[in-house]
């Protein structure tokens, strides 16, 4: 594997480094239209990067971990929301590769589909609404969030209740998750936010949606119908690299963004060019420190992730919860990084043309998603202390 990582890392290094140019140029339409432009679209089908947690059995690349962060984070540090919803959408672009039944999967899936047009789905999983069974499948109507990449989506997932069954004593609610082709499917105009706006992850519906049969996922908590691999793992193991990377790139951008500024930059009370002010030089360096532990756990991480055997739930749920916690650590240390170059930067920096301030804004609301939420630390706590941890997060 680690013969096979390493030209991983080689080849997708080269086809992330191909589009770059591409999607820094794109990243102030991102935001304009509050979704990925065209050109950021297929520069990125172009690299294949919504297969890369998907098994190349199923036309996918199947990378491991530590090549998904590397490929998310060098797009992120291009432009955080392409990089936000590639990571996105190469994850529940897996989910329905791996848990649509097989002969759904076979026809979304096949080589002579997937190599002109990789299939790409978006969606909340956080159950609304109701699904109403009936013959063949179930009506739907549900009202969702956080649909990471929707306007751009060929597939758009719903997990609602059941209507009519009523849940067993001490269990939830049972629910059924589908996906619906995205043109199918009502997308809101809410996405008007502080930073991310080039995501679009914006509120939809479906509204007496009838879904067939064919088009549920199952074993969303459980292992996948098919595939081997990382795919296999518990989704809060599965989904963390991928999310990890996103922090790593706007970290990466941010002191990439003041190298280039503080050479020649000014602040009024100073005389001396940015760069050599003492406290500057001293701030930048601990940045810089941060970074290269961000980077450096990033990578143990993702291979402990990897390698780690699971053999029962509670082992799960403990890989789990230090995944989580990681990501949250991530996510403070990177805005702690952004803040460092935003105080530094002065006046520059007040202006929406600043790339940092972006950055900034970024890493204040990807922060808000659920899993770097604060329950990850309490979580992490109570297995330190010896308490008992319940699945979930």
């Amino acid at each position: 594997m680690a013969s096979d990582l390493t030209e991983q890392l080689r080849e997708w290094r080269e086809r992330a480094e191909s589009i770059e140019s591409i999607l820094r140029a794109e990243a102030d339409h991102n935001d304009e239209l509050r979704h990925l432009s065209p050109a950021t679209m297929r520069a990125l089908r172009g690299i294949e990067a919504f297969g890369i947690c998907t098994p190349i059995e199923l036309g996918g690349s199947d990378l491991h971990p530590v090549a998904q962060l590397e490929v998310v984070a060098a797009v992120s540090a291009a432009d955080p929301s392409t990089g936000w919803n590639l990571m996105n959408g190469c994850q529940e672009s897996a989910w329905l590769a791996t848990r649509l039944p097989d002969e759904t999967a076979q026809r979304l899936f096949a080589s002579e589909v997937t190599a002109g047009h990789f299939p790409v789905a978006a969606g909340g999983l956080a159950p609304e609404g109701e699904a109403r069974p009936v013959e063949g499948g179930w009506i739907v109507n549900a009202r969702s969030a956080w649909a990471s990449g929707i306007h751009t989506a060929d597939y758009v997932l719903a997990q609602s209740f059941l209507a009519g069954v009523e849940p067993e004593p001490g269990r939830p609610r049972p629910t059924v998750t589908v996906a619906a082709p995205r043109e199918q499917v009502v997308i809101e105009d809410t996405w008007h936010t502080l930073g991310m706006r080039g995501t679009g992850s914006a509120h939809y519906h479906f509204d007496d949606l009838f879904v067939s049969q064919e088009m549920k996922l199952e074993n969303l908590e459980l292992p996948p119908l098919r595939g081997e691999g990382f795919v296999t793992r518990p989704n809060p193991i599965f989904l963390v690299p991928a999310m990890y990377a996103t922090g790593v790139g706007i970290a990466r951008r941010a002191l990439e963004e003041f190298a280039a500024h503080a050479p020649a930059g000014y602040r009024r009370a100073y005389r001396a060019p940015i760069a050599e002010r003492e406290r500057v030089q001293h701030d930048i360096g601990e940045a810089q420190a941060m970074l290269d532990a961000l980077e450096g756990y990033g990578r143990y991480l993702c291979k402990q992730l990897h390698d780690t055997p699971i053999e029962s739930t509670e082992q799960a749920v403990r890989l789990g919860d230090h995944a989580r916690s990681a990501y949250r650590w991530c996510n403070q240390t990177t805005e702690r990084i952004v803040k460092i170059v935003h105080d530094h930067m002065g006046g520059a920096d007040v202006f929406e043309s600043s790339m940092v301030q972006r950055l900034l804004r970024d890493i204040q609301t990807s922060s808000q998603h659920v899993m770097p939420g604060d329950s990850a630390y309490v979580r992490l706590g109570r297995h330190r202390l010896g308490l008992e941890v319940r699945p979930g997060i």
